[in-house]
């Protein structure tokens, strides 16, 4: 074969094995024999939806969905449209307004192709299934834009697409827009499969609570019922389903409250919290499409909210992250109570405060109450009283006090006749709070470093609460001040008796919160309910003990002045406790507690005077004379202890059997101050094994267990003593099972961070 024949002939090889490839690519693209004409083809060829098809063509969609694309589509039938036009007087398809035929047609469409089964799938943020019977909701092609619904500076609105965030500088918040351009906010829809319900552990009551003339088939759109028989009609540019209702735009949580005016009252305050930004970008939009100079701003709510309720899109309260389809299996709820409810309640608790949120109000009372109404998940009906709010708490509502149960286009909605009461209001903590005249009690328990609040705000912890109200406390030279704050200074500033001005350092800090704390009186039982009579000696949360008696309180700093505080005004509409006003400071002593000690040996000198001189003259290893410190108790705030003081006649006891230097026959003291070392080891050992670290002990029958001394043995090992506590009857057996009584007459010493009892017997530390 000649080499032009070869050349020719591979020619020709070529374009036959090209020609092949070409027919089996085309094949490979060519549209499916069995996959039908698109949804708008389908609907003309079914004969039933002339009323659809007409609102679709109104609506300018008959090019999107009669050519390519991927939707899913809700379509309504001749009859339920002729049902709708009926309820809504419309005069046929010539009566439909081409703004409704959009909103009809856009809002039962939806966003890519899904069959039944595949509509309760929970997608990923990049389209892949995740979790099969999580979701009951799609995003529509419908959408609001701007709207002339502002105020009047703000007349050309959008609502957010993102929850706002703040930034905090100094003592002043502000909020930040998260708004993103190019995302229009658009509705979804909601829809109810079977699997959902089972899925979430749900079932037709649930569905039936908000659409009780409903039928439910185990496939509804809102209200609408999927037929059975034609669902999953596959077109050439999505899927159609077929309803027997016309369904239209849901509004969204604000939406609807605004329409409401049975909240109208609630809605004010919603809107009182709304925010404005200027937005760029809209504007242009809104100028290209209108020829309008205005601007448009967009409307969202405070970031110390939940959420907006105008955002169509669901995020996790609390995080600027955004999951583009968490939409589909969460939504946001809401409590909204009745005018009248609200009014009830805000007379409730605002006395004080004129009745009112607004005025003196603080702002956190008002943010308090509207995220106490508030859910960052879907609060389904057989979940009302197990799904927790905002704030973390169960509703105080039962089901039947919501009459008005929605499904919205963001979120579920329940109009309730009574306001839901938050534990921050109606616990211990809401006296002080709702009550300008102990406002900086207030923020002394919203310290988040004295863990008050946490703990005063359990409805089922009882409490008994102690309140020194501001004049108290700035007659004492005491002062809040956010401006003084900075590194090494504090808010709360401190001006003593013969000062010109304040002090802010971090010590006052310290001081003041210890003030806050002691006044939590630990009161589980309820086991004080008056000061009155012949009173008791209680623990309180800072670990100070507090003693009482015909009205009257002591602390360890009231006992240094000699002047006791008068208990006034009490307080017992809270659920968990009662409150108490006071007419001076919750102080405590500064001094260390030798100083108690002295004093002690001056007051009951035959039950202190011979343990204080062992103190005295035991050395410097466990004295320092001039402070007045024992070697090893410090007075930090994480520092408690329970001094055991054997009296005279004890201490001589122990003098005899050789625990103590002295003489040994008569039991008496020694004749001057011990210098042998053998000998300041003896009352060293003798002095650390009477102290109790780590507790403060009372003799009120609380505390009983295996405690530790000070004392360590001679391989650092730990020393322990034994406590039986019955109320006024407390009982010390030590390492020798010697066991001594508390002589209950001359203790429950209050000391710095101490308790100091007087015993009848020593405590051996030997084996």
């Amino acid at each position: 074969m000649s080499r032009i024949s070869k050349v020719y002939y591979l020619i020709l090889l070529s374009a036959i094995i090209l020609s092949g490839c070409k027919k089996e690519i085309s094949s490979f693209y060519d549209r499916p024999e069995n996959l039908g004409p698109p949804i708008y083809q389908q609907l003309e060829s079914r004969g039933n939806f002339k009323h659809l098809l007409a609102a679709i063509d109104k609506a300018g969609y008959k090019e999107i969905l009669g050519g390519t694309g991927w939707w899913t589509f809700f379509a309504p039938t001749d009859l339920a449209f002729e049902k709708f036009y009926q309820a809504n007087n419309i005069n046929g398809d010539s009566g439909l307004s081409d703004s409704l035929a959009t909103a009809i047609v856009k809002y039962s469409l939806v966003y890519n192709s899904y069959r039944d089964d595949q509509l309760s799938t929970f997608q990923s943020a990049d389209g892949l299934d995740i979790n099969s019977g999580l979701a009951f909701k799609r995003k529509t092609a419908y959408y609001d834009w701007v709207q002339e619904k502002g105020d009047a500076n703000h007349r050309k609105i959008i609502a957010t697409n993102r929850n706002v965030s703040t930034a905090r500088s100094g003592n002043v918040t502000t909020n930040v827009s998260n708004y993103i351009d190019g995302d229009n906010n658009n509705k979804y829809i909601p829809y109810f499969t079977s699997l959902f319900l089972s899925t979430n552990n749900l079932t037709s009551t649930d569905y039936k609570a908000f659409y009780p003339d409903a039928n439910y088939t185990g496939f509804n759109v809102l209200d609408a019922a999927v037929d059975e028989n034609n669902k999953n009609i596959a077109a050439e540019n999505g899927m159609i389903h077929v309803i027997d209702k016309v369904i239209l735009p849901l509004p969204n949580l604000d939406q609807y409250i605004k329409s409401q005016a049975a909240y109208s009252d609630f809605a004010k305050l919603l809107d009182s919290l709304k925010y404005y930004s200027a937005n760029a970008y809209i504007t242009n939009k809104y100028r290209i499409a209108t020829g309008s100079n205005d601007s448009v701003y967009v409307k969202a709510y405070s970031g110390q909210l939940a959420f907006s309720p105008n955002n169509e899109h669901y995020q996790v309260p609390g995080l600027t992250s955004f999951s583009n389809t968490l939409s589909q299996r969460q939504s946001y709820s809401m409590l909204a109570p009745t005018n009248a409810a609200l009014q009830a309640y805000r007379a409730k608790i605002l006395k004080k405060y004129g009745n009112t949120f607004f005025g003196t109000t603080p702002l956190s009372i008002l943010i308090d109450f509207l995220n106490s109404h508030l859910w960052g998940e879907a609060l389904w009906p057989s979940q009302f009283k197990t799904k927790e709010n905002y704030s973390l708490e169960n509703t105080t509502l039962e089901l039947s006090n919501a009459s008005d149960k929605k499904i919205l286009s963001n979120g579920i909605f329940y109009g309730v006749d009574k306001a839901n009461e938050a534990n921050v209001f109606r616990t211990v903590f809401g006296v002080p709070y709702l009550d300008p005249a102990t406002s900086l009690t207030h923020l002394g328990f919203n310290d988040l470093s004295t863990g008050i609040k946490a703990y005063v705000i359990q409805p089922g912890v009882r409490q008994t609460i102690l309140v020194m109200p501001n004049s108290v406390l700035q007659s004492a030279g005491w002062r809040y001040n956010e401006s003084s704050a900075g590194s090494s200074t504090t808010v709360w500033g401190y001006k003593s008796p013969t000062a010109t001005s304040y002090s802010h350092g971090l010590i006052y800090r310290e001081n003041i919160l210890r003030m806050f704390s002691t006044g939590i009186l630990l009161t589980p039982s309820a086991e004080l309910n008056s000061f009155a009579g012949v009173g008791g000696i209680i623990e309180t949360k800072s670990g100070d003990y507090i003693k009482y008696k015909n009205g009257k309180i002591q602390t360890s700093g009231t006992i240094e002045t000699g002047v006791d505080i008068n208990v006034s005004s009490p307080d017992f509409s809270s659920i968990n406790g009662n409150v108490f006003y006071l007419d001076k400071t919750l102080s405590f002593t500064e001094k260390n507690v030798g100083q108690q000690i002295e004093n002690l040996k001056d007051l009951y000198p035959s039950s202190y005077a011979s343990f204080y001189w062992f103190l005295f003259n035991g050395g410097p290893s466990i004295y320092n004379k001039t402070s007045k410190a024992i070697s090893g108790v410090n007075t930090g705030t994480d520092n408690k202890y329970t001094i055991l003081v054997p009296d005279n006649a004890a201490i001589a006891q122990a003098i005899k059997d050789g625990l103590l230097p002295g003489n040994v026959t008569t039991g008496a003291l020694p004749t001057s101050a011990p210098t042998n070392q053998v000998q300041l080891d003896l009352i060293r050992k003798f002095i650390l094994y009477h102290i109790i670290q780590s507790e403060s002990i009372a003799s009120d029958g609380k505390k009983s267990d295996n405690f530790i001394t000070m004392l360590q043995t001679e391989t650092g090992g730990v020393t322990l003593l034994n406590v039986l506590n019955q109320p006024g009857n407390l009982l010390i057996t030590d390492k020798k099972m010697r066991t001594a009584t508390v002589k209950e007459n001359e203790s429950n010493q209050l000391g710095n961070r101490s308790i100091i009892h007087s015993i009848n017997k020593y405590l051996n530390y030997n084996n």
